[in-house]
This record gives C-alpha cells, structure tokens and sequence, in this order.
C-alpha cells in the first residue's frame, strides 16, 4: 500500500508538472489575442518614434494583432516609462526607449522608476547624435563653435532631448575635451529640439540621429561632428566623428523594447520571437540603413549584457556634470 501511495504520488506529480508545461505552451501560443501597446516616452517624430514606427511598419507579417504606439511624454522621458512600469505584466503594455533608461539614474536621485523595473524584449538598432547649427551663426567646422564658446562662457545655447540623455553627455564630452562652457537646454525630444534649432531659438542642438537630416541636406542646419562613426545613405557630405577630432568618447546609442519586470518568461520569449521577426526582416534593415542606424537583434539575456556594457562610458562622463 505504501508503494502503490508513492506511486500515485509521483504520478500526480507529473501530471502536475505536466499541465503546467503544457498550460505556459498554450499561453505563450495564444499570445497576443488582443492588440499590443508600446509607449514612446519621447516627442512625436523624434528619433525613437521614428524606429519603433519603421520597425512594427511590417508587424502584421508576423502577428495577428496590431501594434499601437502611444506617446507618453514629460519629465525628460520620465513620465512614459513610468507609466510603462505600472503596466499590467502580461506583454499588452511595452516599453520603447533608448539608451536613457541607463543615464536616467546618473542624473537625477530619488527617481520614482530604473531599468530595474523592466525587462528587455531585445536591442534592435544602433545609433548617434550630431552636433548642429545654423547657417546664420557662421560656424562651418566644431573648431569655429569651440572658438566662439571660449569667447563667451556659459553664454551659447545648445538642445538636447533631455538632461539625462546620452545626446546630452555627448555635449558634455565635447566641453570636457575643449575646456568650454555651455548653457544646455532641453526640449522633451528630438523633434521639438530640431524646431528650436530652426526657429532660431539656441545657437546650436545635438539630438540623435535621424532627427535634423532632411534640413542639414537643404542646407537649413549645419553638421559639425557626430558621436560615434555613422553610415548614413541619405546625407549628404562628410561625417565627421567624435574620434576624428580626437574626443575620447564613442557615444552610440541603442534603442530597445522593455516589459515590465514580472511578464513571465513565456511570454516573454514570444514577445522576443516576434520583435526578432521584425528587426530581421528586409524591410526594417532597409529602412534602418535608408536613415542612418545600424539594424541589430539582440534578445532578452543577451540585451541585458549588451546594455549593461554600454554603459561604462556614460558612466564616466555623467561625473564631469557640474
């Protein structure tokens, strides 16, 4: 009796086991059977909705259901990932963000919200910031903007998407290595930092890459020097990089889609087989290319890695803040 007690012990356990597996697998194949949200912390139009917007541009290939990107901006990026970190849990609600969720942290104290509140679905593109200006300010080359920032001090003007931005510690690597002074100003997102640069209301901007292409190509702003080395095939003329003028920054940044931290695994690694999809397909690395970020894929453990490497450098020069 006592074997026979055992037995069907182990056999209920199994059982268990065994429903449970099967029920993860039902989950994961069934998801998504409503539509998925993805929340852009950052202006309209600025670079991080112009990425996720080309990447789900093709989603429909690989899911059912629609992709919805809603913009949730305020506080410098704050307030949208927030919101994305009070989500439900269950995948319907995502995160897109840049390399901000990692300076975040750097700048400001007592945040209500961290990278540890989320999950990485995956890291699906690499890009820059550019230093730029306007014609009328005279300044063809980034040695004839440092010259007129040592004449006046604290006085020049330059936007960026936000204060705990990786365009931001680009501006302050280009202080460091110069020895100059600047007044930053920012303005919630690449969009509406390039509307300020056009509209003449600061000598000079650094938003990220591909914000500012079309008016340096028209010849409305003036490129100066660039973060990292960029392979842009619309641009038109030379790019010059941080290491070309001997900055001792290289400041790519990446842009990744978050969960929020209790999705389940399940669930997660159907989320990642379907952004992989994405970010794999013909159509979002010819896209990518067409308008200058290098198209990767990245998921889950291996983003985490790859996050948690890049961010030595920002590290370093979130220090120099005075």
């Amino acid at each position: 009796m006592k074997i026979f007690s055992s037995m069907t012990g182990c056999a209920a356990a199994l059982a268990t086991v065994v429903a449970v597996t099967f029920s993860g697998m039902a989950v994961a194949q069934e998801f998504p059977s409503k539509p998925i949200h993805i929340i852009n912390a950052f202006a309209p139009g600025g670079a991080t909705d112009t990425a996720i917007r080309g990447l789900t541009k093709n989603s429909d290939a690989f899911i059912d259901q629609p992709i919805v990107i809603d913009s949730v901006t305020g506080g410098g990026g704050v307030a949208g990932i927030l919101q994305a970190s009070q989500a439900e849990p269950d995948g319907y609600t995502l995160l897109v963000a840049d390399t901000v969720m990692t300076t975040l942290a750097l700048f400001q104290d007592n945040l209500p919200v961290s990278a540890d509140d989320f999950r990485p679905v995956g890291v699906f593109n690499l890009r820059g910031a550019w230093f730029l200006t306007r014609p009328s300010k005279n300044w063809k080359t980034l040695d004839e903007f440092v010259a007129a920032a040592k004449e006046r001090p604290g006085e020049l003007t330059v936007g960026v998407p936000a204060l705990s931005s990786p365009q931001h510690l680009a501006i302050i690597a280009v202080e460091d290595t110069y020895g100059i002074d600047v007044n930053i100003i920012p303005y919630g997102g690449g969009a509406p930092t390039m509307a300020a640069l056009l509209g003449d209301q600061i000598d000079a901007a650094m938003p990220g890459v591909p914000a500012g292409l079309d008016s340096i190509n028209t010849g409305d702003a003036v490129f100066l020097v660039a973060s990292t080395d960029l392979e842009l095939v619309k641009f038109k003329g030379d790019l010059t990089s941080f290491a070309d003028v001997g900055i001792p920054h290289d400041l790519g940044i990446w842009t990744a889609v978050w969960a929020p931290k209790d999705t389940p695994d399940d669930v997660m690694a159907r989320l990642a087989e379907i952004f992989g999809g994405m970010a794999q397909s013909n159509e979002w690395i010819d896209f990518a290319k067409s308008y200058g970020v290098t198209p990767i894929w990245k998921p889950l453990d291996e983003a985490a890695a790859y996050i948690a490497s890049s961010s030595k450098s920002m590290t370093d020069l979130a220090k120099l803040i005075k």
